[in-house]
């Protein structure tokens, strides 16, 4: 591992924490104190760990009156500092789960649901740690750590559907999210390429301005036109057959985009859901792929127990597509 693919490991463990839940919460806490103390951030992490006095700042705060949510913590001035005391909470948190609820729940109360203030403490403290640990490590580690990922992994063409899918999230007025695009439009993309994809955007200057932990971004002028071109661009020619209980088959010229468009009814999906139980077996998934699969079909029948989410269906369907060509041959 490098500092910048630690870096990347403690991001994506913060992404995790944002989206936790009281049953989920605990694993992200661990990852952020494995990281923090593996062997490329062990050393940083020790001297900003050792210049913070965590009992003392404790024992400083502010705890309140009887009304809840009155506690304060006095944040020191010096930014040092504060990484190392955040760092505490981390290591301590990651140590003791149950502390890390009962601290969020006296310093930053946000109802009398624990998720709530596990995930204000996440806006309010792991969130910002993240962003300023990184500029720390990049001004004090030794070397040039950050120059072993390259951001041209990243292929023409993924760049190319990131920024359609950025254009399009911004028809709206708003501006569009990294995050946003990644969940609507590729699912089955992991953390490593869609970061590696955005890096290559903003070090072409496609992208601008990012914002926020859902990444949200500019698109420079050139982006826009290039984005505007290609949605203009003719789509070829297309044969839709049957529906989805048929055949759903389409041609598409070498070069061409298409959309197919599937209806399915409860009874459509409860059969497909039934299909993968009985054939399952026969797929010859890899244990991976059985994983993933199994997964998205549990999100299929969570759907079926309601009115079914036609976005969260698409979404499933796409990553049982990406498990491999044996599901939908």
């Amino acid at each position: 591992m490098t500092v910048k693919s630690a870096l990347r490991d403690l991001n994506n463990a913060v992404l995790d924490l944002q989206s936790a839940d009281y049953n989920t919460y605990e694993r992200p806490l661990e990852r952020l104190a494995q990281t923090l103390n593996g062997s490329d951030l062990a050393a940083i992490t020790s001297d900003l760990r050792a210049a913070a006095d965590f009992d003392a700042f404790l024992e400083r705060a502010n705890q309140g009156g009887s009304m809840m949510g009155s506690a304060r913590l006095n944040w020191p001035a010096s930014r040092k500092e504060e990484l190392g005391l955040v760092i505490h909470i981390i290591e301590r948190g990651a140590a003791a789960p149950d502390w890390f609820l009962n601290f969020s729940h006296t310093y930053y109360y946000s109802g009398s649901k624990f998720v709530a203030n596990i995930r204000k403490i996440t806006a309010a403290v792991i969130i910002p740690f993240n962003r300023d640990f990184a500029v720390y490590v990049e001004e004090h580690a030794h070397g040039e750590p950050f120059q072993d990922a390259k951001s041209d992994m990243a292929t023409e063409e993924d760049k190319k559907d990131l920024l359609q899918a950025l254009f399009q999230l911004g028809q709206g007025g708003k501006r569009p999210s990294i995050q946003d695009a990644a969940i609507k439009y590729f699912p089955e993309w992991n953390r490593d390429r869609l970061t590696n994809v955005a890096e290559a955007l903003f070090e072409e200057g496609s992208v601008l301005n990012p914002t926020g932990a859902m990444l949200y971004v500019d698109l420079s002028s050139s982006a826009r036109k290039r984005a505007e071109q290609s949605s203009r661009e003719p789509s070829g020619v297309i044969y839709n057959i049957g529906e989805m209980h048929n055949s759903p088959l389409q041609h598409i010229s070498s070069g061409g985009n298409g959309i197919q468009t599937t209806t399915y009814s409860s009874d459509d999906l409860r059969s497909i859901v039934a299909l993968y139980r009985q054939h399952v077996d026969e797929l010859g998934l890899d244990d991976a792929q059985r994983r993933k699969a199994d997964a998205q079909v549990a999100t299929i029948e969570a759907q079926l127990m309601d009115e079914p989410d036609p976005s969260i269906i698409k979404s499933a369907g796409k990553s049982l597509t990406g498990c491999g060509k044996r599901l939908f041959p």
